[in-house]
């Protein structure tokens, strides 16, 4: 069974079923999906989404992305739970930037710092995904940010962790999005490096383009990052889990015999 869903106004929009668990489970198909933005769904997308019986979406964006890109485009059964995450001093630096066409002073690291940042400053955006996770009356669910790839990319890594998924698999799905968004992306920094080439010339155009590609494009290095800013600060992430985001060990036990078959 093929985990994509093909939306016309969404390209990263994935079944987290299907991945094996060590005990030798899998994931049910239907029951939890990740996602980009919806706010540009069709109605044929809509409709989509009403067949798979979408009752909760969880939507990771901060207010000022859903009011310049819209709220999302939901089934009318559908209930919008809304757990912002906004790096905002980050990313409020990068705004000149653009405006100026100069990415010289992008981090090459910024998104494994934004990955850490998800550990030590969002727990409580996270433990609320997984109490609604946890209601099988919230199902089937679907939690996004605007990309899908790093806010939810890090949300389906917990997930699929807490449902005994081994590392190795949740990487590969977290890398996943740099496939299905491709088209996105190529599109984008094709439009950076005109807008750069104009401002810097060629070697301004170079900058922007390796700079956006990195912001673009997941790559395994800032999953790691966040894999390791849990090393430091609990020790496995079983115990983030369970001491970080405030999940029981009977709650994921339960999460799992829901979820797993």
């Amino acid at each position: 069974m093929n985990r994509h869903v093909p939306l016309t106004g969404q390209p990263n929009f994935r079944d987290l079923g299907g991945y094996a668990a060590v005990d030798g489970r899998r994931i049910k198909y239907g029951a939890v999906y990740r996602s980009g933005e919806l706010s540009q769904l069709t109605d044929d997308d809509v409709g989509k989404l009403g067949q798979l019986g979408i009752r909760t979406v969880v939507d990771l964006r901060s207010q000022e992305e859903v009011s310049a890109r819209g709220a999302g485009r939901l089934p009318s059964a559908a209930q919008i739970v809304p757990l912002p995450i906004a790096s905002s001093d980050m990313f409020a630096k990068l705004i000149p930037m653009f405006l100026e066409g100069d990415f010289s002073q992008v981090p090459p690291d910024l998104l494994d710092q934004v990955n850490r940042m998800l550990v030590s400053e969002f727990t409580e955006q996270y433990a609320s995904l997984f109490r609604a996770l946890s209601d099988p009356g919230n199902r089937p669910l679907v939690f996004h940010c605007t990309q899908g790839k790093d806010r939810a990319g890090f949300g389906a890594a917990m997930v699929l962790s807490a449902l005994g998924v081994p590392w190795e698999t949740v990487v590969e799905d977290y890398l996943l999005s740099n496939h299905f968004r491709k088209e996105e992306n190529d599109k984008m920094l094709g439009m950076i490096r005109g807008f750069a080439a104009r401002h810097g010339g060629p070697e301004g155009e170079e900058v922007a383009f390796s700079r956006v590609e990195g912001l673009l494009y997941v790559k395994e290095q800032s999953l790691q990052a966040a894999h390791a800013e849990i090393i430091e600060r609990h020790g496995s992430v079983e115990v983030f889990l369970t001491e970080g985001l405030g999940c029981s060990t009977e709650g994921l036990e339960l999460l799992r015999d829901d979820l797993l078959e």
